[in-house]
């Protein structure tokens, strides 16, 4: 027999049971849905013997039979692996991430000879039973695999993330018994799964073998209707042949019995008076109990109803807003293992951060998430296991000509079909589940079609959705997407959403990704919420996305480090792309995430008309029962008053005036600040938990800065490189040539170390790799402006003493070599008697340069000066388009705390609008105030430093205190995959003043 199944179009699966919703059985005597201390279970997880092969070829799985012998196997099994597992942890192949492309050559449904395979064997005892059966369930296997009972062959499937059961009775004997499951790393699944992600083979999730009586509850679907006053619940049971004896009884939360009925039918109906319906908020559950005479079913019910009225998503006739996150099954330690205890975590860290939605990007996750999502309350996008995104760049250049080439092949029709069939079989009773997505990034054509058609076929009370519309341009107009319900973009501009809501539209839309969390982002969050709440048929969106992939390992000297594409030898990769997330690999939060947890706040307050108003973000549930607000107001970063608020009887949706009495408090630098606190707790987020929070300006005054000084005489001298300025307590030199301080010496102690410099360039961000120059296809960049090599040219420099002290006056231009000059600066530095100094730059901007990276100065001082104090957004970093998750205090940290330790080095740590920043020793302060507010970053490395390593745990220290002032700095946006930073948040000013003060001394800075 020639088992080459794996690159047939026609030979999908063989051998596998029909496929079922998802559930556990136990005994009667038993009350449990979980594989663990279950008699009708045999878990098979745990050490297999595991022989590797770098070509299927070499295992030679040719026979004149069905049976798989040890002959065909040199060595056998010498290995151990554990299960589940994805083998190249194991040091077997190696990793590979891709993106886009296809890792094989497009040769449907071929694939290549030299395909890597993994032979698993175990020997196992299995005690028959008469009147018993035993169905072999495999949860998830990359690719594909073979499977053979005491060298029987019993099937194959394909599907990775799905699940293929088997009945296996027959091939049992009693006592030990040998399954032996051959897996191949490629398949004809592989052009189905050209998902973004980390490529990686094996088995993946569980595997068991369940003990079934010869009569049995195979499969059923639950459906419900209600109205305010009860609800029904129908249930469709698939008995087989049989129409066996059922008591099914349905319980509440607190145990209590609701209805039972008794019946040998297909069908039941069973009745809940005064229902408590399920939604993400209040995730109600009912216990459902499904006895035969040997054996028991356990369940539960999520009473709700979803749909579109009135072009407005809704859920049990409520609008609701999704508040989501495109998720992934990767872990660095485990790949895509996910244990319950990992699910638990990411699910926890969601609920925190006031997240409500999770689409499994791109593939159906483990049966378990879906049972927490039921439990803990989250709306899921439940994807089916396609993307053939390869297809795009099939033809060498990536062209939409050929992006739905799969989808138009016919020959894959069976394969897509069979996919959705397993997916909405598999998940389709739990409540969580409000959307089918039939897959991503695949384009349109005869295979949706037909997958469209089984999706209705099977259930008709969810939402249709799928985003890839991508044809021909010979199908354009001969194709039509009415069967979709609901409209899916990517990655939008902002207008594009407007735009969409200002013309005729039938459908409610959805951003099923937007907002990539790349490295230092994502920048402009904020807008998108404002378009979700502005417009009624927004849905929300999903941003990409919640983790970073990458693999554990460790460096020559034992520390742990993140690998990503490229760093396997793989020749074919997409870089970082994968380190995309909100979360770093090991879930430690990005800032992002903090971004996106006060943008997906439970309220938000308004100040209108002198009076502070309150709205209820929450769908269904009432403030007074979900949170109370406490207050605080700070001037200068000290405590002036709080108070808490409890009055906050506000419904899902609505607008009230905010019952508050602050008192007045004048002066500079006054703020007050509502935390929105948890008042309960619940399974994933604490009582106490701040769960958001809004602040507003209360100031007066601005601070003026009135730098210390008293009468002296300043020793002046130049040469015709420097100028040399002299005071009591300090020794400046200034560069004619750089138009700025090449020494700084205070108390005798050297402050700056080296030349101060003129800055417009920055360690590229992921989300600015393609306006930077990181990418090499994009023409007009930062780097190619020569933003990068950027140096002064100075003319004259007059020096004028005054009163005060000296005046240096320098114009200089920034200059690249064979460009034209980048901008013109009227430098004047102003130093006191005391030592301070004032910095006034006049600068004019080259008219066609769109926009700068940054603008302002470059400082090296002394390392000790490694204690930072300064007011603005802080504690986290933050940038004009990314500051919603911080709030404008006075903080204190060490340098060393103030860095964003991102696993692909890049810009980071910067803090927007700050008024002053002060670095201090134990007996020297330097401090930096503007009567405009500016961005400041300080940090132990260079941003040439941050922008040459390639990975964090190759940075070196610069020895000294990097400082960077900055006048004004563009946004970050979302541009390694989306929209580049917003217009409103480039920084285009073309003429303007940048003043700031330099202030040494060795006690503590006093304002005026």
């Amino acid at each position: 027999m020639n088992f080459n199944y794996h690159q047939n179009f026609d030979t999908i699966r063989i051998g596998t049971m029909k496929d079922r919703a998802y559930y556990i059985p136990c005994a009667l005597t038993k009350e449990t849905d979980k594989k663990q201390d279950n008699d009708r279970v045999m878990l098979l997880n745990g050490e297999w013997n595991f022989s590797y092969y770098k070509s299927v070829t070499e295992l030679n799985l040719v026979t004149e039979s069905n049976i798989f012998t040890e002959s065909n196997i040199e060595e056998e099994g010498k290995d151990k692996i554990e299960i589940p597992s994805n083998w190249q942890y194991y040091g077997y192949d190696s990793h590979q991430y891709v993106n886009i492309d296809y890792p094989i050559p497009y040769n449907p449904p071929y694939v290549p000879k030299d395909n890597p395979c993994g032979v698993y064997t175990k020997d196992v005892e299995v005690s028959l039973k008469e009147g018993y059966r035993f169905h072999l369930s495999l949860e998830g296997v990359d690719s594909c695999h073979y499977l053979f009972v005491n060298n029987e062959f019993v099937g194959f499937s394909q599907v990775s993330h799905s699940t293929s059961e088997y009945d296996v009775t027959k091939y049992l004997k009693e006592g030990r018994n040998r399954f032996t499951i051959v897996v191949l790393k490629w398949s004809l699944g592989t052009y189905l799964e050209d998902q973004d992600k980390f490529r990686m083979s094996g088995i993946f999730r569980d595997v068991y073998l369940l003990k079934r009586p010869e009569s049995f509850i195979y499969n059923y679907i639950i459906q419900t209707e209600f109205d305010e006053k009860k609800a029904e619940v129908s249930i469709q049971f698939d008995d087989g042949d049989s129409h066996i004896s059922k008591k099914i009884t349905i319980l509440d939360n607190k145990n209590q019995v609701v209805d039972v009925q008794e019946t040998n039918e297909n069908k039941v109906c069973l009745t809940i008076n005064e229902p408590t319906l399920w939604n993400a908020e209040q995730p109600y559950l009912y216990k459902i109990i499904m006895d035969t005479k040997e054996e028991r079913i356990i369940d539960f019910i999520g009473i709700r109803k979803i749909a579109i009225e009135d072009r407005i998503l809704k859920l049990n006739g409520q609008a609701i807003k999704l508040k989501g996150v495109n998720r992934h099954d990767s872990y660095p330690d485990s790949g895509y293992v996910a244990t319950i205890e990992k699910l638990e975590k990411d699910l926890r860290l969601m609920k925190e951060n006031n997240i409500n939605a999770i689409r499994t990007s791109h593939y159906p996750n483990c049966p378990e998430f879906y049972k927490l999502c039921d439990r803990y309350g989250f709306y899921v996008i439940d994807e089916c296991d396609i993307e053939t995104h390869g297809a795009w760049s099939s033809q060498g250049v990536r062209d939409d000509e050929y992006y739905n080439l799969v989808m138009q092949d016919s020959r894959f029709e069976k394969a897509v079909v069979d996919r959705v069939n397993r997916l909405i079989t598999r998940d389709i009773n739990r409540p969580s589940v409000i959307f089918w997505s039939l897959g991503n990034e695949s384009g349109y054509g005869v295979n949706i079609y037909a997958a469209i058609k089984r999706l209705k076929s099977l259930d008709s009370t969810r939402i249709l959705h799928y985003e890839s519309k991508i044809i021909s341009s010979i199908e354009k107009g001969v194709i039509t997407f009415e069967d979709l319900e609901i409209e899916s973009i990517m990655y939008p501009e902002l207008h594009v959403v407007e735009e969409y809501f200002k013309k005729e539209y039938d459908k409610p839309l959805v951003l099923v990704e937007y907002a990539h969390a790349m490295g230092n982002g994502p920048g402009g969050l904020k807008e998108y919420f404002n378009l979700f709440y502005q417009y009624d048929s927004l849905a929300g969106g999903f941003v990409w996305e919640w983790c970073d992939h990458a693999i554990l390992s460790k460096d020559a000297e034992g520390r742990d480090m993140y690998l990503y594409g490229g760093d396997f030898g793989e020749v074919l990769h997409d870089s970082n792309f994968c380190v995309d997330g909100l979360v770093y690999p090991d879930r430690t939060p990005h800032t992002g995430l903090l971004e996106l947890k006060n943008c997906a706040k439970p309220a938000e307050i308004s100040y209108e008309n002198q009076e502070y108003y309150i709205i209820n973000r929450l769908d269904f549930t009432n403030l007074k029962d979900y949170l109370y607000i406490t207050w605080t107001i700070h001037k200068n970063g000290e405590l002036q008053a709080e108070g808490r608020i409890d009055d906050l009887d506000i419904k899902p949706h609505e607008k009230k005036k905010l019952n508050v009495n602050l008192p007045s408090i004048t002066g500079e630098r006054v703020y007050v600040k509502f935390d929105f606190v948890k008042k309960y707790s619940e399974e994933l987020v604490k009582e106490e938990s701040i769960v958001g929070f809004s602040q507003f300006d209360l100031s007066t005054t601005r601070t003026k800065i009135a730098p210390p000084n008293h009468s002296g005489n300043l020793k002046v001298r130049e040469d015709k490189e420097d100028v040399y300025i002299e005071g009591e307590k300090f020794s400046y030199c200034f560069s004619k040539k750089s138009g700025s301080f090449t020494s700084f010496i205070y108390n005798g102690k050297s402050v700056i170390e080296k030349p101060v410099e003129y800055e417009i360039f920055r360690a590229p961000a992921d989300n600015d790799m393609n306006e930077a120059g990181r990418m090499p296809h994009v023409q007009k960049t930062w780097k190619a402006l020569g933003f990068d090599k950027m140096y002064p040219y100075t003319y004259d420099t007059t020096i004028e003493k005054v009163e005060e002290g000296v005046v240096l006056t320098c114009p200089l231009s920034l200059v690249t070599d064979h460009i034209a000059n980048i901008a013109e600066i009227n430098a004047c530095y102003t130093i006191y008697n005391s030592g301070a100094v004032k910095v006034d730059l006049k600068v004019q901007v080259r008219k066609n340069i769109e926009y700068l990276p940054r603008f302002g100065m470059r400082f090296f001082l002394k390392k000790d000066l490694s204690k930072c104090e300064y007011f603005g957004y802080g504690p986290t970093e933050s940038y004009i388009d990314k500051h919603e998750g911080c709030y404008m205090d006075r903080f204190t940290d060490n340098v060393s705390n103030m860095f964003e330790n991102y696993i692909r080095p890049q810009e980071n740590s910067s803090h927007y609008n700050s008024e002053y920043c002060a670095l201090m020793s134990d007996d020297t302060k330097l401090l930096f105030a503007s009567e405009r507010s500016f961005s400041f970053s300080v940090s132990e490395y260079t941003r040439e430093e941050l922008e040459n390593k390639t990975h964090n745990i190759m940075l070196e220290k610069s020895g000294y205190t990097v400082l960077h002032i900055d006048y004004g700095m563009t946004g970050l946006g979302t541009g390694s995959c989306g929209p580049f930073t917003f217009e409103q948040y480039r920084f285009k000013e073309k003429e303007f003043c940048f003043t700031y003060y330099m202030i040494p001394s060795d006690n503590c800075f006093k304002e005026d």
